[in-house]
């Protein structure tokens, strides 16, 4: 079989190039090397972003970063993760930071994607905060409620069309088990602040922010915040957890063992 002998042709440049380091390297590697062994679960519950070898290989390399680090991804290793998981399977993909398509963070096949992490102790699975959406220099400039819903709905709606997908990685956990799950956070949700009005957002904060809370078909979807601190500028969303694309679990190595 193709695949066997593939198999059987990595382990033997993997033998060779094992030959050649020290032992401190090898005993490295092998601890790695047997953190593999240990139960992995892993869930692909959507084949439209990542397809089978891709997710295959985007859940490898997370088992691997916790084989040697027991602190969760960040964002820039996802980033990086995800790219070389579709040029794997023979995607045209780079990471990008384009002034044309300011919110992307992904281009795969000329598509955009804008990718965003959450972790932290205690985290709940069943909502969703997205820290950062984007840059808001603008809300400093608000004078009251009666002026966010303009600027919100032209700066949200124009930046919603810098990419085509939003993904999330999730992780949360503790120090004997860490889950991932990689969400996607509808942009037909988000792009619902069109609809908000001068009465639904709060007075100016100190901090010169406000914030409003969001409405799809009736019922609440998210609340926007507008953080008008000086160190920030930027917009914050809560709300509810979305489907998720796939969902990773492994035992994380400790680091102070």
């Amino acid at each position: 079989m193709p695949d066997e002998n593939a198999k059987r042709q990595d382990i033997e440049q993997a033998v060779n190039a094992l030959r050649s380091l020290s032992p401190i390297q090898v005993e490295v590697l092998t601890d790695i090397i047997a953190k593999f062994a240990e139960e992995q679960i892993s869930e692909h519950i959507r084949n439209d972003f990542l397809d089978e070898d891709a997710f295959e290989y985007f859940s490898t390399r997370l088992a691997a970063h916790h084989a040697s680090s027991g602190v969760a991804l960040k964002k820039e290793n996802f980033e990086h993760i995800l790219e070389q998981s579709f040029k794997r399977t023979g995607h045209d993909a780079k990471r990008t930071d384009s002034m044309v398509h300011r919110g992307a963070d992904l281009e795969v096949d000329a598509r955009f994607f804008s990718l965003k992490t959450e972790a932290a102790k205690g985290l709940n699975p069943k909502s969703i905060t997205i820290s950062k959406l984007m840059e808001a220099r603008w809300i400093r400039d608000l004078n009251g409620p009666e002026d966010a819903p303009e600027q919100v709905k032209e700066r949200i709606l124009s930046h919603l069309q810098e990419y085509e997908r939003i993904f999330m990685l999730r992780s949360y956990g503790n120090e004997e088990r860490v889950r991932y799950d990689l969400r996607e956070i509808p942009k037909d949700v988000l792009a619902a602040v069109a609809n908000l009005e001068a009465k639904d957002f709060g007075k100016i904060t100190k901090a010169g922010g406000t914030s409003a809370e969001v409405r799809l078909n009736g019922r609440k979807a998210f609340r926007l915040v507008l953080d008008g601190s000086r160190e920030n500028h930027n917009l914050r969303l809560r709300y509810g957890t979305m489907p998720a694309a796939c969902v990773v679990g492994a035992r994380p190595s400790r680091l102070d063992r």
